[in-house]
């Protein structure tokens, strides 16, 4: 009997719901019908039994092993598309599951490590159809993995950019950008394989202003056909402030976006655990005991306010605060892995007042021996009047 193949694309942390009506005449329901998980290269992850009819959720099995995704790759672009994983990459994302010791029955699937509401997720499958069918994987909608708007257009500050991640499964990606201020475009096409890409803004403002002298804030986005309109992208002013952080997490969906928090900072060292660390020394010399301290770990928390901020994108400050992977930007030259919290948000969906919060970041690491911070380990050499492209005579 040929098997029946089924292909598709699924976020690990949501259901993953296989069925199948075949049937096993002669079986023991005791023992019950195997059937085998594999990730990409047929590696087996997991070996169960069922008995008929076929009906499990695997999302906890394969997210257990599916990996997030990168980075984009910044040193190489066309017209702003950046490549974050090729067809060879993305094909160890596949895994398979053979159903009944003969594989009479056989499921092929895209496993991305993220996931969409439960709300989102009921709605879609009302609507018999998926996140990827409905949103992702079609260009006639906005197919950008971001949790800022589930809506045509997209509103970035300035001080937020970074690149919109997007997967395509076409052979060859077609994309038109439109300058809405001109009409000038920017066409990119037939030069990427299938695989997860970035629509990298900083870079595609950078090409207009190149070529036109226009320096972008908005632009119309056509995928596929290129008279198929899929979403609007509007860069907006950042508000004045003092002090201005940035916060770089993984969102939802499994990919990274950037969140300003426009207020001051504050640092605090937590040495609680300094009088745990103290015992103890019995001093020969005088028959009697004296304090002493093991040196002691430093843990450090930083609290700073959000600044004023709309209802539409106290969500995506939410996303923030619940995201397994945060990094402040702006603290230091390197990034700083911390773990966000808040203690008390409310807030009002209709707001009559601006609203601010006050957010509490956990740094990742406790440190036990204090010293200043280095970038490139050449602090410590005395430097250069000028910098490196000059000769040795300008410095």
């Amino acid at each position: 009997m040929d098997s029946n193949v089924k292909k598709g694309i699924a976020f690990s942390k949501n259901p993953i719901l296989l069925r199948s009506s075949l049937t096993v005449d002669d079986y023991n329901p005791i023992t019950g019908i195997p059937f085998t998980v594999y990730a990409s290269g047929m590696n087996q992850r997991y070996v169960g039994r069922y008995n008929q009819p076929f009906s499990v959720n695997i999302s906890e099995i394969v997210d257990a092993y599916a990996y997030t995704i990168g980075e984009p790759i910044m040193s190489y672009h066309i017209n702003g598309v950046r490549e974050v994983e090729d067809n060879g990459t993305i094909s160890e994302r596949k895994i398979y599951v053979d159903i009944t010791e003969d594989n009479l029955d056989e499921w092929e699937c895209l496993i991305i490590a993220g996931g969409v509401s439960r709300q989102n997720y009921r709605r879609y499958a009302r609507m018999k159809t998926d996140a990827f069918e409905a949103r992702f994987l079609n260009n006639a909608n906005n197919f950008f993995m971001t949790t800022r708007t589930a809506g045509w257009r997209i509103v970035m500050k300035e001080t937020e950019l970074y690149p919109l991640y997007f997967i395509s499964l076409e052979r060859f990606l077609y994309m038109t950008v439109v300058e809405r201020t001109t009409g000038k475009t920017l066409i990119q096409d037939g030069n990427f394989d299938n695989g997860i890409f970035a629509l990298d803004i900083d870079a595609l403002r950078k090409q207009f202003f190149d070529e036109y002298g226009v320096l972008s804030n908005s632009f119309d986005i056509y995928k596929g056909d290129p008279s198929q309109y899929s979403c609007s992208i509007v860069i907006e002013r950042s508000d004045p402030a003092r002090e201005r952080y940035r916060l770089k997490f993984r969102n939802s969906l499994g990919v990274f976006e950037i969140i300003e928090l426009a207020g001051e900072l504050t640092i605090t060292p937590d040495y609680a655990a300094a009088d745990e660390a103290r015992f103890s020394r019995y001093d020969a010399e005088t028959d009697d005991f004296t304090a002493d301290r093991e040196r002691i770990t430093r843990p450090q928390s930083l609290t700073i306010e959000t600044g004023v901020m709309r209802a539409d994108t106290v969500r995506f400050l939410m996303d923030m605060i619940g995201s397994e992977e945060v990094y402040l930007l702006d603290l230091s030259e390197l990034p700083v892995k911390v773990i966000p919290s808040i203690e008390e948000l409310k807030y009002k969906p209709r707001p009559e007042t601006p609203q601010k919060f006050t957010v509490k970041l956990q740094m990742a690491e406790d440190e036990t021996n204090i010293m200043q911070d280095i970038i490139d380990g050449t602090e410590g050499r005395k430097p250069r009047v000028f910098s490196k492209q000059f000769s040795k005579q300008f410095n």
